[in-house]
This record gives C-alpha cells, structure tokens and sequence, in this order.
C-alpha cells in the first residue's frame, strides 16, 4: 500500500473536482506549513470550493500577516488533503488525523506514502516552493495573499534562504513573486520571523549556550530545553522554533542538536546539519524524519540525561560512519 505519485496537472484536476476541503498541516506548525496550508486554502476559495485549515496546535502570533481575517466555516469535510506533512504521526491529535487522505503536497524525502495520491519535490526547499510550481504549470493566478505565504513558506525552510536547500528554482519562483508584488512587507516579516525576539527568549538563548554539550571533537552540539525553563522566563512555545538553529552558530559544529520538553514530559527534537552530515539519517534510527539537513524525531518518554545521551551518541556513531563512507 502506498500513495501513487503524481504530477501537478493530476494533482490540480483532483483538487478541482474536491468539495468541502480540511486542509492538515504538522503540530508545533512552522512558517512553511502555515504558508503552504493558507496559500491552499486560498487557492480552492478563489476556485469556490469551501475549505478550511486544521492544526493540533494554535498558530504562532508571528504569522498574523498570513491569518488575519481569515475565519473558516464550520462544515465536516468531504475531502481531506495534507500539506507540508511527511508522515502520519506529525499531525497530532486532530479529528481527522486517522481519516483516509486523498492528497498529500510535500518536498519531505522521508514521506511515507500514506495518502491516496502525493504530489511532492524532494528536492525543492519547501512545500510552498511545490505549491508555486503547481500554480505555474496550471496557470492559477498568483494573488495578493497566495504570495505572501508562498514566500513566508519558502523563507522560513531555507532559513530566510541561507540554507544549502535554497537553489535555484527557489530564487526563481522568490523572484517571481516580488516581481508580481514589489509592495509587499518582505523586510517587516524578514526582521518579525528571523530577528525580533522577546526579553524572556533573549534570556532563555543565553542560558541554553551557557548549558550546551559539546562532542570532544566539538563537531556535535546539543542543547536541551526544560519545560519550566518556558514557565520560568515566560517564554510561549511559539517562541522556541529557532533554538534549533543556536547549536549550529558555533564555530565546527557540523550536527547540532536541540530536545524540547514538553509539558507533559514527552520530547521534541530537532536537528540541522553543517557540509557533510546527513541528519536524516539519525532521526530515523527514533522513528523520525526529515531533510538531510534539517530532521526531527520524538520521544515519549524517558530520563532527560538519558534521552540526550542516547542522541548525542547515535549523532557521533552516524556522523563517523558519514565521513568513512564520503
């Protein structure tokens, strides 16, 4: 069993045969899976199909250019479609997390095939940079709001495009869309998504470099979060998607690390990789998945202590065996 894969043309014609569309995206939503979802969305109303955006968890205030004013109906879906989401389990707990899929839109090489149909680029930055092409090769005008989370998405993935994983279609379809609208805020939502933070994260960065563990090679680098520190500094978890990023701010790390806990004592975690690693690959071995550069995983359970170790010692064993092998 597994979703037969198909191309934009096929894909734009199962959508427009679609009513009452729930559009899923992750938990713990990121930039391009709030744009991507969003840009959907718009793209089935303005075909006047009534459709709406479902999320386990609230969507962070920092994307309010993209969702303000938007109120969805109240309707049971007919259709339900997936958008920036590798595999099943990264919905979370949502009425609609065990329902038959009929599309899913991703860029994830790790996806697992679990829908009826999958439309997806591996190689593309992000799913948002998928949505672009699919509008390209169908025709679908490119609106106003359609841009602005085209480009939230595609910035956010390529960590506003300093990543290895922005080429040139990336650039092209960027180009395109500031080309359609030059007016649109790309400087207020560069600085509101990768430089404004609040005292509280301010504080919580210095403490988590203050407490970072380090490979003897210096070439792993895991910083681990507890929850009360969140309560403590008052820091929402809206706030801490780019610690993943800290780790990879020092000088030779190539695998950097970062374990979330969450309220209810179970981990998220996060990894990015340097020039070499593939972190993927060590995300699958607890079950999660991902980019070669930038994956994630889970764990349920488990001694703080215990959980980290366990991820810096699978980091170092794969990382060594990636550089044998190169």
């Amino acid at each position: 069993m597994g979703a037969a894969e198909i191309g934009a043309k096929a894909a734009f014609e199962q959508l427009k045969a679609m009513q009452d569309v729930c559009i899923m995206i992750h938990r713990s939503p990121d930039g391009d899976c709030i744009g991507g979802g969003y840009a959907l969305y718009h793209i089935l109303t303005d075909l006047g199909i009534r459709a709406k955006v479902v999320c386990a968890d609230p969507i962070p205030a920092v994307y309010h250019e993209i969702t303000a004013g938007i109120v969805f109906d109240d309707f049971e879906p007919a259709y339900l479609v997936s958008v920036d989401v590798a595999d099943r389990k990264l919905f979370g707990e949502i009425p609609q997390q065990d329902d038959e899929i009929a599309l899913c839109i991703d860029h994830h090489i790790s996806n697992t095939h679990y829908a009826e149909n999958l439309y997806w680029n591996p190689d593309a930055s992000a799913a948002c940079e998928v949505l672009f092409c699919l509008m390209q090769e169908n025709g679908i005008p490119m609106t106003r709001e359609i841009a602005l989370c085209l480009y939230a998405g595609m910035a956010t993935d390529t960590g506003c495009f300093r990543f290895s994983n922005a080429g040139a279609d990336t650039f092209a379809a960027v180009s395109a869309i500031k080309r359609a609208y030059p007016d649109l805020p790309y400087a207020r939502l560069n600085r509101e998504l990768f430089v404004l933070k609040s005292r509280g994260r301010m504080m919580l960065d210095a403490r988590l470099m203050q407490t970072v563990q380090l490979t003897a090679d210096g070439k792993i680098a895991l910083i681990y979060l507890p929850y009360a520190w969140m309560t403590e500094l008052a820091v929402g978890a809206d706030e801490t998607d780019g610690i993943a990023n800290l780790p990879m701010e020092i000088i030779g790390v190539e695998i950097g690390i970062s374990v979330k806990q969450q309220e209810d004592g179970s981990y998220r975690v996060s990894m990015r990789a340097g020039e070499t690693a593939d972190v993927s690959a060590i995300a699958q071995r607890f079950g999660g998945g991902g980019h070669v550069k930038a994956s994630g995983c889970s764990f349920a359970e488990g001694e703080p202590e215990a959980v980290c170790a366990a991820l810096l010692q699978t980091a170092a064993d794969m990382l060594k065996m990636q550089e044998e092998t190169a």
